[in-house]
């Protein structure tokens, strides 16, 4: 079975002491009371700064973007309101006065006196400043919301640093395009590709000449033997018109004679073509047949020849189209690098003289005229209420001891 706790023994514990309690519930309001009398009045003023986006985002060249995420930067704004470098942007701008109290004015001295928070609203920052001079507390909240603006403006919005650094990469850019217009310059100063152009396509042409010579050669030289084999199978004792007048042709294309235009031959009679016998006729188709291959090797010598000579002219071409595209990209891309850098200097430049950047000022604090504090009542109220659970606790403790003093006697 669960033990019953009894309360009656509680309540007559407080009644025992209640003069105690309530003796020293008393005291405490009173001691508080007068303590907070003593003390100089706090006066409280608060300035308001404003997160915002810009309604336009200057982008002169999409190559080179400027990106802002403002909303991660937001639970940062009051961070940056409280850090050393906007404290000292404060220090340094504003001097208090001798109602403000402060003996040395430096860092500790301001952090001890300024509440930076979003209100719930992280588009909201709020500068709140307790000083026991009100004028010098809406001055130091109205200086610390301009060092606090400035200060986001350089970190989240175009500055004259920035502005420096894309003029001396701009700078660096036109150096490099000098250099990359002078090579190109001397590399056309030079340049061969139209030569050796030339060179190659006449090489070339020479080739397919002798290409072309070469087959029209196999081409007689096949015909010839065709038709040394036909007389060789007549059993005439002379050469008939016909086969005279095929040699005769043949030995014509042999000698280089375009047969494609028409050729007027001047022939004196039958007698002349047909005199000869088959073997005659044989013997001249054979020697008709050695000096076409005679020629046949010539041009094979001449074409082993050209071939390295187009070669070497092609790999000049290639190294020359290699080096002059090396060069022209390469130039290109500088005044590309060029183009771009001047044109987000221009931009930094604007941006860094925009007067409404990321952090604006809401509202300047204007000179309290009612102090905050000291807050006598609440006081009093918090250490009666202080002094009351003391009280109590002290009561039950003397209880506790009483008991155990009790006991002890008992058991002796």
């Amino acid at each position: 079975m669960e033990e019953e706790i009894d309360l009656r023994a509680y309540v007559q514990v407080l009644f025992r002491h209640w003069w105690w309690i309530l003796g020293l519930g008393l005291l405490a309001a009173v001691v508080a009371f007068v303590v907070s009398s003593l003390q100089p009045a706090t006066y409280e003023a608060s300035s308001l700064v404003i997160v915002s986006e810009s309604p336009y985002q200057m982008q002169f060249d999409p190559r080179l973007e400027t990106t802002q995420q403002l909303n991660p930067a937001y639970k940062a704004f009051p961070a940056l309101a409280t850090s050393d470098g906007v404290f000292e942007a404060v220090v340094d701008a504003y001097t208090p006065t001798a109602d403000a109290g402060i003996e040395t004015w430096d860092l500790t001295a301001l952090s001890g006196m300024v509440q930076s928070s979003s209100e719930g609203d992280p588009r909201l920052v709020v500068l709140s400043v307790g000083s026991r001079s009100p004028e010098d507390a809406a001055a130091i909240a109205n200086v610390w919301a301009d060092a606090l603006v400035r200060r986001g403006r350089e970190i989240y919005g175009g500055s004259e640093a920035d502005a420096a650094f894309f003029l001396e990469q701009a700078a660096q850019a036109q150096q490099a395009l000098d250099a990359a217009e002078a090579a190109v310059i001397e590399f056309q100063g030079r340049n061969r590709a139209s030569l050796v152009s030339e060179q190659l396509k006449s090489l070339e042409q020479t080739l397919a000449n002798y290409l072309h010579d070469q087959r029209n050669i196999v081409g007689v030289i096949q015909n010839l033997l065709g038709l040394r084999d036909q007389l060789a199978a007549q059993s005439a004792s002379s050469v008939s018109l016909a086969d005279a007048l095929t040699a005769l042709l043949l030995q014509v294309k042999g000698f280089g004679i375009d047969l494609a235009a028409p050729v007027q031959l001047q022939i004196g009679g039958v007698e002349s073509l047909s005199d000869k016998s088959p073997a005659g006729q044989s013997a001249l188709l054979a020697d008709l047949v050695e000096t076409l291959q005679s020629q046949s090797t010539e041009i094979d010598s001449r074409m082993e020849e050209i071939g390295p000579q187009i070669l070497t002219l092609q790999r000049q071409s290639e190294e020359i189209n290699v080096e002059g595209g090396r060069l022209i990209r390469a130039r290109d891309l500088a005044r590309e690098t060029l183009v771009t850098l001047a044109r987000k200097v221009d931009e930094v430049r604007i941006a860094a003289q925009e007067k409404n950047g990321i952090l604006r000022i809401g509202s300047y604090a204007s000179v309290p005229q009612h102090p905050v504090g000291p807050r006598r009542l609440f006081n009093s109220v918090v250490a009666a209420l202080l002094a009351l659970i003391v009280g109590v606790v002290g009561a039950f403790s003397v209880e506790f001891w009483r008991g155990r003093s009790r006991t002890t006697d008992g058991q002796e």
